[in-house]
């Protein structure tokens, strides 16, 4: 006779795969991030309508930036991030033939 089922949703005892320091990605890899999010953001600042080809792809560019933003020191992120939901956000009324919000 099979023994006691374990607690599938209990707390045991596991060790941390991940550690328990957070992640601190290279300098030299932040400056890649860096780079990639300021060429994004010019390139959406430059653009009189979305600049890629279609919505599928100009979603993941929003997620994409939205996401590698947290490699950077949270304020720089933010205000890349704001300047860069800003511009999308003007983008899209271009797109709709709305006025931008704001």
């Amino acid at each position: 006779m099979p023994g006691p089922q374990p607690d599938l949703f209990g707390h045991d005892a596991q060790p941390d795969l991940f550690g328990a320091e957070p992640f601190e990605a290279p300098p030299e890899f932040v400056a890649r991030i860096r780079e990639e999010l300021r060429a994004t953001l010019a390139r959406v600042q430059g653009a009189e309508a979305l600049p890629w080809a279609d919505l599928t792809r100009t979603t993941l560019a929003e997620l994409r930036f939205r996401s590698i933003a947290g490699y950077l020191p949270e304020g720089e992120a933010a205000a890349l991030r704001q300047a860069f939901e800003r511009e999308m956000e003007r983008l899209y009324a271009e797109a709709d033939g709305r006025p931008p919000s704001g």
